[in-house]
């Protein structure tokens, strides 16, 4: 099944899920490492512009998976509580729009002096906006906490997922495997 039915997710949302999971990760991951370690690397300009180039192309995925999840039909929660299918919803809303709002301010971070991001030789990406040092230190600022909260929320859903499977043996983590059935 490629497309969402009311009862399963299809390949395309699984992938989508899957792919922006493990980008934001990498993202993640490369920005602590450069945070914590890397300013003092060698290598360090290298790892930055990977930095921003994978954080460019998961800001391409969010804005398509987002239109994807707009015009597809989305699964029906598996949750009869009224509080448990408004916590779905709000903790998915609340990870979009962190991961927007950690990508904008990551672009307007790397762009904030008229320069471009070279996304991995394909395209550049240009600067809009120019940014004074004071909304340069707020964007970076937003940029680090917001990635932690944004990874504290990734930990909520995949410990809620994991309870979901072990715990209340629904179908809830499955459905996000394995494309269910057209219904």
């Amino acid at each position: 099944m490629i497309r969402d039915t009311s009862t399963g997710f299809g390949l395309i949302s699984i992938l989508f899920h899957w792919l922006g999971a493990i980008v934001t990760l990498v993202v993640f991951g490369v920005g602590f490492y450069l945070t914590s370690y890397g300013y003092y690397s060698p290598n360090a300009l290298k790892i930055a512009h990977f930095h921003y180039a994978l954080g460019m192309l998961l800001l391409g995925l969010i804005v398509i998976r987002l239109l994807w999840r707009l015009t597809s039909k989305t699964p029906a929660t598996l949750s009869s509580s009224l509080a448990m299918r408004i916590t779905i919803k709000l903790s998915k809303l609340m990870l979009y729009v962190l991961l927007l709002i950690i990508m904008v301010t990551g672009y307007f971070i790397c762009t904030s002096e008229g320069q471009t991001v070279d996304v991995f030789g394909l395209f550049q990406v240009p600067s809009v906006l120019l940014l004074d040092i004071e909304k340069l230190n707020l964007a970076g600022l937003s940029h680090k906490y917001l990635s932690w909260v944004l990874m504290g929320l990734v930990a909520v859903h995949a410990i809620a997922a994991l309870v979901h499977h072990f715990v209340k043996k629904d179908r809830t983590l499955v459905r996000m495997i394995k494309p269910g059935k057209q219904s």
